[in-house]
C-alpha cells in the first residue's frame, strides 16, 4: 500500500523567497518615491566682461628730474585750494637757504626780547647792492637754465651775504642793526621762494601719483565720442600691459562723488537693458558688495556689439587706482523657494509642485521665476482664480516635494 508524500517545506521556500523579492523590487521601482525639502534661495540675472573705469581727474604734472616735498598721501581726501607738494624748481641747496632763514629769526626774536640797540651802522651799503644784484641775476640764469652758472652766482652771493655779516656784526648782537637783520632774512626768504612751487588742489577729490597717462582721454565728457574698436582697443592695450614701462611724474585729484564703467558687450546681452536702468555691478578680485550703478549711455550696434557705460556714485576701496577690471553686471534679483527643476510640473496648463502633507500628495501651484543650473526659483500664485481645483494651501520653506513627479498624481496616499 502506498502512502501519498507531503510537499517539502525546502521546495516551498524559494517560492516565498521570490515573492517576497518581487515585492521590494516592485516597491523600490514603482513606490519609492525621491523627494526633497524646499529652500528659499535667489538667483540672478547678469552677464559678466572686462571694463574700463572712467573718472574725472585732474593732473599737475612735475617737472623733469625735480623734487618733491611735503606731499600728501596717497588716498588722501582733500578739499579745494589744499596744498599737496612743494616743487624745488632747481638743485639750489634749499635745506641750507631755509636753516640761514631760521637763524635770522632767531637772533631777531633774540633782539626784540633784549631792547638791544645796534648802534653800529657800518659801511655794508656797496655789499648789499651787490646781493640784490646777484639775486636778480640768479633769476634770470634759472629762466634760462644756466645752472653752472647759478652755482657759481650762488657760491659770489654766500660769500657776499658772509661779508655783509662780519661787517654788520652778527658774531654779537649788540653790534647788528635790527632793521638789517630783517632786510636780510628778507632777500633770503625772497631767494628760497624764486626756487620753490606749491601746488594747491584746484578741486576737492581723492589725492593719487598713479598715473598712467590715460587720464586726458578717458574722460566721461568722451564717453559718447568713443567707438566700439575706441574700447576694445584700451581694453587689449591694458591687457597686455604695453604701459607698464610709462613712467608719468605728476599728482592728480580724482572726483570722488561719481565714477564710470565702460565695457562692450554682445548685442544679445542688451536684452531688457536701457539707458537710466539700475543695476548692480561686483568686481572680482575686490573685496567689496556690489556698487550700485546705472546705465549711462549704449552706443549704436556695431558687429553685433555695443559700447555700454554705467555711472555709480558709491565709493570702493582703492577704485580711484583701478583701470582695468573683471565686472559681473547683475541686471536682475529674484527670491523665492528653491527647487529642483524636474520637480515643476504642469496641470491644465497650471504649473505647481507636488507636496507631501500627511502622507498625502498635494499639487500646489507656482509661478516660476527663474531657472538655473537645474533649479527653479518659485513662489506662490497670488491670484488663484484660474488656479486648478484641488489644490492644497501654498509652499513654504521645508516643504516635502516630489521629484519623481511621474509616479504621483494629485491626492494619491504614499507609503
Amino acid at each position: 500500500m502506498k502512502k501519498n508524500k507531503k510537499p517539502s517545506s525546502l521546495s516551498i521556500f524559494p517560492f516565498i523567497l521570490f515573492i517576497i523579492t518581487g515585492f521590494y523590487i516592485y516597491r523600490y521601482f514603482f513606490l519609492s518615491i525621491d523627494t526633497e525639502i524646499i529652500k528659499y534661495g535667489e538667483m540672478e540675472d547678469y552677464f559678466e566682461a572686462k571694463a574700463i573705469v572712467i573718472r574725472n581727474e585732474h593732473i599737475y604734472s612735475f617737472p623733469g628730474n625735480a623734487q618733491v616735498i611735503n606731499k600728501v598721501n596717497e588716498g588722501e581726501r582733500v578739499s579745494f585750494g589744499k596744498k599737496l607738494a612743494d616743487i624745488v624748481k632747481s638743485e639750489e641747496q634749499q635745506d641750507d637757504l631755509q636753516l640761514k632763514i631760521n637763524d635770522l629769526e632767531r637772533r631777531i626774536k633774540e633782539i626784540e626780547n633784549s631792547s638791544e640797540i645796534n648802534l653800529f651802522q657800518g659801511d655794508s651799503e656797496k655789499l648789499k647792492e651787490n646781493i640784490d644784484e646777484k639775486i636778480e641775476y640768479i633769476k634770470v640764469l634759472s629762466n634760462q637754465g644756466n645752472i653752472e652758472k647759478i652755482s657759481e652766482v650762488k657760491e659770489q652771493l654766500s660769500s657776499d651775504l658772509n661779508k655783509k655779516s662780519l661787517i654788520s656784526g652778527d658774531k654779537s648782537f649788540s653790534g647788528k642793526n635790527l632793521n638789517q637783520l630783517k632786510a636780510e632774512k628778507e632777500q633770503l626768504q625772497k631767494l628760497y621762494n624764486e626756487h620753490m612751487d606749491t601746488i594747491y588742489a584746484s578741486s576737492p577729490g581723492i589725492v593719487s601719483y598713479n598715473i598712467d597717462g590715460l587720464e586726458q582721454n578717458l574722460n566721461p565728457e568722451n564717453i559718447a565720442k568713443f567707438s566700439v574698436q575706441d574700447v576694445k582697443s584700451v581694453i587689449n592695450s591694458l591687457k597686455d600691459d604695453n604701459n607698464k614701462d610709462a613712467k608719468h611724474s605728476g599728482v592728480k585729484i580724482i572726483d570722488n562723488f561719481s565714477w564710470y564703467i565702460c565695457m562692450i558687450i554682445g548685442e544679445k546681452q542688451l536684452k531688457g537693458l536701457e539707458e537710466g536702468k539700475k543695476v548692480q555691478i561686483a568686481f572680482k578680485n575686490y573685496e567689496s558688495v556690489p556698487v550700485r550703478a546705472k546705465i549711462k549711455y549704449i552706443s549704436e550696434p556695431d558687429n553685433g556689439e555695443v559700447l555700454v557705460s554705467f555711472e555709480t556714485t558709491d565709493n570702493m576701496q582703492n577704485y580711484y587706482n583701478m583701470r582695468l577690471a573683471d565686472v559681473k553686471v547683475i541686471t536682475n534679483q529674484f527670491e523665492g523657494f528653491l527647487v529642483s527643476e524636474e520637480s515643476v510640473v504642469e496641470i491644465d496648463n497650471q504649473k505647481g509642485v507636488y507636496i507631501i502633507r500627511e502622507g498625502i500628495v498635494k499639487f500646489v501651484p507656482a509661478e516660476v521665476i527663474a531657472t538655473e543650473n537645474g533649479y527653479a526659483l518659485i513662489k506662490n500664485i497670488e491670484n488663484k482664480e484660474n488656479a486648478v481645483s484641488g489644490n492644497s494651501g501654498t509652499i513654504k520653506v521645508y516643504d516635502e516635494v516630489v521629484k519623481d513627479t511621474g509616479k504621483v498624481k494629485p491626492n494619491q496616499r504614499v507609503l
